[in-house]
């Protein structure tokens, strides 16, 4: 079956490749024989017309269509696109909006299937059916209508052995212009790159924590690749594509320490020559110096923690549990080695109160952080977030435009010093000249330095969101 699988072009910053789409179309080409088109709207920042015409020249005989959850309308517009091209062509959606709001995504008519959980499976059991024939309702992960009813088929059958997965389908995308900035996007998920042929890669999926603003995309439970198959996809990275740095977009990569450790001394024995950083956050409070030695020797420049709380009891009521003065001590550590640290931090949880925020505050400034990202809570629907603040009676909509200003308060602490409060954390953390020099030191700056520098006054002392 030809299949064109398509990435929207929307207001996320960040263009870096569709890596699941990539997945996927490695995982249907291998195993299902199928042939296989990705157009990238985001990297190509598509027009609809461009859209539109990509669809009108395609051969393919199904379209799939992946989004997250803040692009829930590109989505349903290339949906309506595609059947206005051709109505009997089915039009199937994937990725973390259908996986959170299903039911919402099937009452689009333009949709035909919606496919839940990581979806190389089911993709690939769908898109045989539709080639071949045979019965829906038997493949699991799958929302669609019948006779006017919406089905949900059977639960989520996660990949165990990620080794069973292709590497990602490289030749599918226009490979070098991910390292080539043409407007607005960026190509890569960390904005303080020190090289230019940067990669992502990913080594786990899912996660045993339960924190309740994340999305359940990959599951409550961390399945591994092996390290061979990590280390052959790097040496493939670096020896055939010419990649100078990796970014590892793992949930949680150090969740296992001895694995962690084992594929550092692989990269180090192997004399890789990569530049790694960890853009996606790290657990905190899962370290050791020798991990951070290791990391240090294997080329790794930048770590992000993933803090969200300085608040003791927030970080109980949002189920993350972070150890705060284990991460403050390994924060502390990682600085000595002279690593480039961001960090991740959310104010707005429900029932927080202004005491609460101002404690993640004084955590990241007293912190050896040279970055920081101050998110406003947004209960995104299908997370326990939602739940949670639904049972607490507030009135949520099914969609969210923004994740770094006030899409709803649900906190204690009135919108427009919730607001203050993050422009105010913003100014004191970057306006420290100690911190400053701390970035120059470590953290690679060249690369755009006059526009980080013109976004960093503009955050602090103004209104601008980037």
């Amino acid at each position: 079956m030809k299949i064109l699988l398509i990435r929207p072009n929307s207001q996320v910053p960040s263009a870096a490749p569709p890596m699941g789409l990539m997945c996927l179309a490695a995982y249907l080409r291998h195993y299902g024989k199928h042939q296989i088109e990705i157009f990238d709207g985001r990297n190509l920042e598509a027009s609809w017309g461009d859209i539109a015409q990509t669809i009108k020249s395609s051969q393919a005989e199904a379209i799939g269509i992946t989004s997250f959850s803040m692009e829930q309308k590109e989505a349903h517009t290339i949906a309506k696109i595609a059947k206005e091209i051709n109505p009997r062509r089915p039009v199937v959606l994937g990725g973390p909006y259908a996986t959170s709001q299903p039911d919402d995504a099937i009452r689009d008519r333009n949709i035909d299937y919606v496919v839940i959980g990581e979806g190389e499976r089911s993709g690939l059991k769908l898109f045989n059916t539709l080639a071949n024939g045979g019965d829906i309702s038997q493949i699991n992960e799958i929302v669609y209508r019948r006779n006017g009813n919406v089905i949900h088929t059977g639960e989520i059958d996660y990949i165990i052995d990620l080794d069973e997965l292709p590497f990602p389908a490289w030749d599918l995308i226009d490979f070098e212009s991910y390292f080539q900035r043409k407007g607005g996007k960026r190509k890569t998920f960390n904005q303080h790159q020190m090289k230019q042929r940067v990669w992502q890669v990913i080594t786990t999926r899912g996660c045993p924590y339960r924190c309740l603003y994340c999305h359940n995309l990959f599951g409550k439970m961390i399945r591994k690749r092996s390290v061979e198959n990590v280390m052959g996809e790097l040496r493939q990275l670096k020896d055939e594509r010419g990649i100078e740095e990796i970014e590892i977009i793992d949930d949680i990569f150090n969740l296992d320490l001895d694995r962690a450790k084992e594929i550092l001394r692989r990269i180090i024995a192997e004399k890789l020559d990569l530049k790694f950083c960890f853009p996606n956050g790290l657990r905190s409070d899962r370290f050791d110096e020798e991990l951070l030695d290791l990391m240090k020797e294997a080329g790794v420049y930048r770590l992000v923690f993933a803090i969200e709380t300085g608040s003791p009891r927030v970080q109980k009521l949002i189920q993350k549990n972070v150890k705060l003065e284990v991460a403050q001590r390994n924060i502390e550590l990682a600085a000595k080695r002279g690593f480039s640290i961001g960090g991740f931090f959310m104010m707005g949880f429900p029932t927080e109160t202004e005491e609460e925020v101002m404690q993640t505050i004084k955590f990241a400034l007293k912190s050896k952080m040279v970055t920081a990202t101050f998110f406003v809570v947004t209960p995104f629907p299908g997370t326990e977030l939602h739940k949670l603040a639904l049972d607490l009676g507030f009135d949520l909509p099914k969609e969210y435009e923004h994740y770094q200003k006030v899409s709803l308060n649900v906190s204690k602490v009135p919108t427009a010093r919730l607001e203050k409060l993050r422009q105010y954390a913003l100014r004191k953390f970057y306006l420290d000249p100690r911190r400053i020099l701390r970035y120059i030191k470590t953290t690679p700056w060249r690369d755009r330095f006059w526009q980080k520098l013109y976004i960093l006054i503009m955050a602090t002392l103004f209104k601008y969101e980037k």
